[in-house]
């Protein structure tokens, strides 16, 4: 079986604002607020605080997927208020493809934030560094001594097999994301693992039914899912 899982403090963060959010929207709909909460213009924030929640969960400010939610927030919000035309949305779309160029290049750029593992330092096949768009990758790891890595995957499909590999000792970081596609992982059954994820119109499926061997290193999996799918499983 799998490591208990702790919540992490970036979903704490969101319930709270969600409670705050939801009770406001309550009370207004009730006619109990002193002030007037004009949903009209502001839901684009809720875009935003997303994504920004986005980034902060994966300790990472370059993150596709956080970008494109606060990019799209930002600009329905300029539309809301009146800045810009509706009908001038869509002169916006390259800046996702600046986003997109941005992100795979600085991916290794993590904020410094405590992370409960180590990322990935090594060479060869100890890690394993993916980033798959508009097509299909199919990736088998030997190794002996995995230390983790990054596996991104946009408008396409990624398999991931570490059936045959060994974990290093010590806690090693995975971080897995997916927009508009979807991710297989296949992890051995006696590997420690520990999965934190997030979803956003997608979902983070664990399928592993572990029994870790005794002294065993940990592998700490990070999977983020923006209309897409990551199913992990043995």
């Amino acid at each position: 079986m799998t490591d208990k899982k702790s919540l992490p403090s970036g979903a704490i963060l969101l319930g709270i604002v969600l409670i705050v959010f939801g009770t406001l929207v309550l009370l207004a709909n009730l006619g109990r607020l002193p002030f007037d909460l004009d949903l009209k213009h502001w839901w684009p924030l809720i875009l935003i605080a997303l994504g920004l929640f986005h980034l902060y969960n994966n300790r990472n400010i370059f993150d596709f997927s956080g970008l494109f939610l606060v990019l799209l927030g930002i600009v329905f919000l300029l539309a809301t208020l009146g800045t810009i035309c509706w009908g001038d949305v869509w002169r916006f779309w390259p800046v996702a493809l600046i986003l997109l160029g941005i992100s795979i290049i600085f991916r290794k750029s993590p904020v410094p934030m405590p992370l409960s593992g180590r990322t990935a330092t090594g060479s060869g096949d100890s890690i394993v560094q993916v980033t798959n768009i508009l097509s299909g990758t199919d990736r088998r790891v030997n190794s002996q001594e995995f230390k983790g890595g990054d596996v991104h995957n946009i408008l396409g499909g990624t398999k991931i097999d570490l059936l045959e590999a060994k974990l290093a000792a010590g806690d090693w970081l995975l971080t897995v994301s997916t927009v508009l596609g979807g991710v297989e992982i296949f992890i051995p059954r006696d590997w420690r693992i520990e999965v934190h994820p997030n979803n956003m119109l997608g979902g983070v499926d664990d399928r592993t039914r572990q029994t870790p061997a005794a002294g065993s290193g940990k592998l700490i999996i990070k999977a983020s899912a923006l209309l897409g799918g990551i199913d992990i499983k043995n």
